[in-house]
């Protein structure tokens, strides 16, 4: 019983954080390179 609970709550734990970082808005944007940061064009 504890094994599984261990493994439940460890799991659980992987997938909301999982969840949260996939929520994020700035995970589709790229930072910008240096060459777009010196010349100011982005």
């Amino acid at each position: 019983m504890i094994d599984a609970l261990s493994l439940l709550i460890s799991h659980g734990v992987i997938l909301l954080a999982a969840w949260r970082l996939l929520s994020r808005p700035d995970l589709d944007r790229d930072p910008p390179s240096g060459l777009e940061a010196e010349s100011g064009d982005a």
